[in-house]
């Protein structure tokens, strides 16, 4: 990041407090996410086998979607110094909700309201890293996302281990463990601060603005949804491999352990180099990877070795715009809804590419899919030079 001249106001920095709590929430909204899933068979025998279970984890991601809408069109109207405090009561209330409904409509309607809460906690507290630790910045929105991915492994072990006595439960816990995180509201001073150096599109207007984001807004897309098209796709390559459906299962998860572990030990590596050299590296290095897991019966292995080199791409994606973009929240929050199109569309074109002929189409398709998105990102870095 530049210094800041004469009469450009400093970075702002982001209070330790902030950062821990921080820290904490994103750890208990991987646990509240990731044990939703695990959590069906449990709500099932909860309120009874009539009901449609699985529209809890919609409802979930609808109120996520709700809240990502919100804060991009309010942009400049957005009060983003309370947004946090007010985002984790909202969690709060309806973790809080979904403990003590009755029924299973009360259920459905607060896992909405804790959706909210999460899809605006998780918005706002990444822009809030991206801009508040300055040549840091990578590193730390990778530490928070990587704490993220610890609580959404946790998560289903969670839900197994309280589902036996009351599911419900589990949202308790979500929403005790969440109020003593208060001071996360101290992150809204980061987000209220001026920007460090002058505005991505000053003067420009609306249109130069979008034209600016439209590089990252395209590998935003193609990666997020390439991402969940491994997650998809990779335990069926393994079963057409000789896996055992179980076994398969079971050694998808290596993919998620390698994210888990690459948002931990990559940026710190890579830490004095700008983003435009370390995110065409690393999808790269993911293309490598994806390539290997076409030869036959190492692909056990690819994957865990294409989700340690994937993993900073997102969060790197995310601390990049956020330092260029004029509102950063705004801009963040376009970004993650073209995540969210990628996640709906490229693993059903992933799926409708490899057909059912053998296990190398999977990760040659995958491959692709980087390959485009390292296109992309090679673009981006011309453009922003």
């Amino acid at each position: 990041m530049e210094q800041a001249g004469p009469g450009v106001p400093a970075a702002p920095v982001m209070a330790r407090s902030a950062a821990v709590s921080a820290f904490c929430v994103f750890l208990v909204l991987g646990v509240l996410t990731a044990s939703l899933g695990a959590s069906l068979p449990y709500l099932r025998e909860r309120f009874g086998a009539e009901h449609e279970v699985g529209r809890v984890v919609s409802a979930y991601n609808l109120g996520a979607l709700a809240a990502t809408v919100c804060i991009g069109l309010l942009g400049r109207r957005l009060n983003v110094r309370a947004a946090p405090p007010v985002l984790l009561a909202v969690f709060a209330a309806g973790a809080a909700g979904m403990a003590a409904s009755p029924g299973w409509t009360a259920y459905l309607g607060c896992a909405a309201v804790t959706g909210i809460g999460y899809g605006g906690l998780a918005l706002t507290l990444n822009t809030a890293f991206a801009r508040g630790f300055a040549g840091n910045s990578v590193v730390m929105v990778n530490r928070l996302n990587a704490v993220f991915g610890i609580g959404a492994m946790l998560g289903p072990l969670a839900a197994g281990a309280v589902g036996h006595t009351d599911i419900r439960l589990l949202a308790l816990a979500a929403a005790v463990c969440a109020l003593p995180c208060f001071l996360v509201g101290r992150a809204g001073a980061v987000l209220a601060a001026p920007k460090g150096e002058p505005g991505a599109g000053a003067g420009g207007g609306g249109r130069r603005i979008g034209l600016q984001l439209l590089p990252f807004l395209l590998v935003g897309l193609v990666y997020a949804g390439m991402e969940t098209s491994i997650g998809t796709w990779q335990s069926t390559q393994l079963v057409r491999d000789g896996w055992s459906t179980q076994a398969a299962t079971t050694a998808a998860s290596g993919f998620w352990a390698g994210m888990a572990v690459g948002r931990l030990v990559l940026p710190q590596l890579t830490k004095r180099l700008p983003g435009r050299t370390t995110l065409p590296g690393y999808l790269a290095a993911g293309l490598g990877a994806l390539a290997l897991a076409a030869v036959p019966h190492l692909a056990v292995v690819a994957y865990p070795l294409a989700g340690l080199a994937l993993a900073p791409v997102l969060p790197t994606l995310i601390a990049w715009v956020s330092g260029v973009a004029e509102v950063p929240q705004q801009a963040t929050s376009v970004l993650t809804l073209c995540c969210m199109l990628g996640n709906a569309v490229v693993p059903a074109v992933v799926g409708a590419l490899s057909g059912s002929d053998g296990a190398t189409v999977i990760p040659l398709v995958l491959a692709g899919t980087c390959l485009l998105c390292l296109g992309l990102a090679v673009w981006l870095r011309a453009v922003r030079r």
